[in-house]
C-alpha cells in the first residue's frame, strides 16, 4: 500500500527548485539512485535513475537505526522496559569478568543517545569475530560517565537490538512487523542478522524508497497513522529533539550537518526544526515540520554533506506555504533518469574476445573469458574450486546480473538478499576497455580498466562505496585462446 499522490501545484512546490536541485547534485558528481518527496501526506515527486528501481530493496545503513528506535519506542510504550535501565541488567550470560563502575551506570538511554561514555567501537559489524557480540561490546571501559560525552557507536544500537530480542522474545524485525510494518502497509523488508541471530539494529536494514518515504511521514505526524496514535507522542517528540551535544563527534569530515545535535538515534539538521535518520552514501529520511516537507532519498555518494546543501539551498525554498487540507489527491511528477554511463566509444580497434590464463591473484581467479556482441561485453571468471560467474556490460545501457550466492560480507546472515543484483556498463578508450558496475541492492559500485596489450592483459579494479578494507584490485594474465 504506497502513500497516496498529489501533484506538485496542490502541494505548492516549485518544479524550478527541484529542477536547481537535480542540477546542483549532478554538478556534484553525486549518484542518486531514488527521490521521492512529499508534503503533508502525500507524495508530490518521485524520481529514479535507472538501473536502480524504486520497487526493489535498497540497503539503508545506518538509517536503520531509526527503526531500531520505533521498536524501543513500543517496547516501551507496552511496559517491557524503560530507557532508565540498565544495559548490564539484561545480560546474566554474557556479562565479561569485571564491569567498571561507568559500564555498571550505562543505560537505555544512553544507547540511544549514543552517549556510553565509550571512545572507541569494537569490531564486531565490519570483521567477522569470535565470540559474543554483547560480551564484546560490554568489554571496552567507558572513558567518561554515561551521558556526559558523544560518541557515535553503531554497535550501541546493536545492544539496543539484543536487548529488545531478550524482553520481546523476537528479532527487532519480527517485533516491528504488527506494530509498524502492518499498520503502515509495509511489506517488502529485510534485515540482517548476527551470529546470535539479533536483527543488526544499526544497519543492515533492507527497504524501498516508498518505505523510506512512509518512514519520514511517521516521524512528521509523530507516532499516528491514518489518524491513528499507534506510537507514543511523547516517545515520538523525544526521539527527534535534540538531546545531546554532537558538536565534535567527528562521525563525518564533509561538513558541519553532524553537529547540530542528537536525539534518539537521528540528527538534527542545520536547517532550524528539521531533523534526519542519516545513513551512510546517502540514505535519508529528512522531516522539515516548518515546511511540511518530507524527503527520502537512497544514493551513493560520498559527499553527503553536499547533498543536504543543495536540499536546504533549493528544495526548502521551493514550498510555499500550503494548508494540509488543501492538498487532495491528484497525480504526482515522475521522473526518470539515468546513472552516468562510462564515457568513450562502442567499438575498440584491437579484438579482445578470447580465454585469458590469469597469473596467481588474491581473488583465486584462474581463467577469464571475453565475448563481444553489438554492444554488450560477457566477462566470464573461473575461480579455483569450480565456481564460475558471468557479468554482461552494455554500451550506454545498463545490463542486469543477478548472482546467485555471492554475500555482502561473511559476519551476519540475511537469507531474503542472497540473489545479489548488479547492472554493468562499458565504454572503450583507445585500448582500455573501462567497465562499471551498480550493485542494486545498496551503493556499492565497482570501476575497472581492463588493459590490453598484445596478448596480455591487465585489471586494475577499485570498489566505490563499499565498507570493506580492501578497495583496489590488480590483476594480470595473458590471452591462450582466441575466439
Amino acid at each position: 500500500m504506497d502513500l497516496e499522490r498529489t501533484s506538485l501545484e496542490k502541494a505548492k512546490i516549485e518544479k524550478e527548485g527541484i529542477d536547481q536541485f537535480l542540477k546542483a547534485v549532478n554538478e556534484k558528481g553525486i549518484e542518486l539512485h531514488d527521490l521521492i518527496l512529499v508534503r503533508g501526506d502525500k507524495v508530490c515527486y518521485e524520481a529514479q535513475w535507472l538501473p536502480y528501481r524504486k520497487e526493489d530493496m535498497h540497503m539503508l545503513y545506518s538509517l536503520s537505526k531509526v527503526f531500531t528506535a520505533l521498536a524501543v519506542g513500543f517496547a516501551v510504550q507496552e511496559g517491557l522496559l524503560s530507557t532508565g535501565d540498565a544495559v548490564v541488567s539484561f545480560f546474566d550470560a554474557e556479562l565479561p569478568e569485571y564491569l567498571t563502575e561507568n559500564t555498571k551506570k550505562m543505560k537505555i538511554e544512553h544507547l540511544l543517545t549514543m552517549s556510553t561514555g565509550q571512545e572507541s567501537e569494537p569490531p564486531i559489524l565490519n570483521y567477522e569475530v569470535e565470540g559474543n557480540w554483547v560480551r564484546k561490546f560490554l568489554e571496552i571501559e567507558p572513558s567518561y560517565e554515561p551521558g556526559t560525552h558523544f560518541f557515535y557507536d553503531t554497535t550501541a544500537t546493536y545492544m539496543l537490538s539484543a536487548i529488545l530480542t531478550k524482553v520481546t522474545g523476537e528479532t527487532v524485525v519480527d517485533y516491528l512487523k504488527p506494530r509498524f510494518f502492518e499498520p503502515l502497509g509495509i511489506a517488502d523488508y529485510a534485515w540482517d542478522e548476527s551470529p546470535q541471530g539479533n536483527s543488526l539494529g544499526g544497519i543492515g536494514f533492507n527497504v524501498t524508497i516508498e518505505t523510506v518515504a512512509k518512514l519520514g511521514v511517521f516521524l512528521k505526524q509523530e507516532g499516528t497513522w491514518q489518524g491513528k496514535q499507534i506510537l507514543n507522542r511523547d516517545w515520538m517528540k523525544r526521539m527527534t529533539s535534540n538531546l545531546i551535544n554532537s558538536a565534535g563527534g567527528d562521525v563525518y569530515d564533509d561538513g558541519d550537518n553532524w553537529g547540530y545535535g542528537y536525539g534518539y538515534q537521528i540528527w538534527q539538521c542545520i536547517p532550524d526544526g528539521a531533523y534526519r535518520g542519516d545513513g551512510a552514501y546517502g540514505q535519508f529520511a529528512i522531516v522539515a515540520p516548518k515546511e511540511n516537507l518530507v524527503i527520502a532519498t537512497l544514493t551513493g555518494t560520498e559527499d553527503m554533506g553536499g547533498l543536504m546543501d543543495a536540499m536546504w539551498k533549493y528544495l526548502f525554498p521551493a514550498c510555499k506555504p500550503v494548508d494540509n487540507d488543501s492538498i487532495k489527491k491528484d497525480v504526482s511528477v515522475k521522473e526518470l533518469f539515468y546513472v552516468s554511463y562510462p564515457e568513450g566509444k562502442q567499438k575498440s580497434d584491437i579484438s579482445v574476445a578470447g580465454t585469458y590464463q590469469m597469473e596467481k591473484n588474491e581473488e583465486n581467479i584462474e581463467r577469464i573469458v571475453i565475448e563481444e556482441e553489438k554492444d554488450v561485453i560477457h566477462i566470464t571468471c573461473f575461480f579455483a574450486g569450480g565456481e564460475t560467474r558471468t557479468l554482461a556490460y552494455g554500451y550506454e545501457q545498463w545490463e542486469e546480473n543477478r548472482i546467485a550466492g555471492v554475500k555482502y560480507a561473511s559476519y551476519y546472515t540475511c537469507g531474503d538478499i542472497r540473489m545479489v543484483n548488479t547492472a554493468g556498463a562499458y565504454a572503450w578508450e583507445n585500448d582500455r576497455l573501462c567497465l562499471k558496475l551498480c550493485y542494486l541492492n545498496g551503493p556499492l559500485g565497482v570501476t575497472a580498466e581492463v588493459v590490453f596489450k598484445g596478448d596480455k592483459i591487465k585489471i586494475q579494479a577499485e570498489k566505490h562505496r563499499s565498507m570493506a578494507m580492501k578497495m583496489k584490485y590488480e590483476f594480470d594474465g595473458v590471452r591462450i585462446m582466441s575466439e
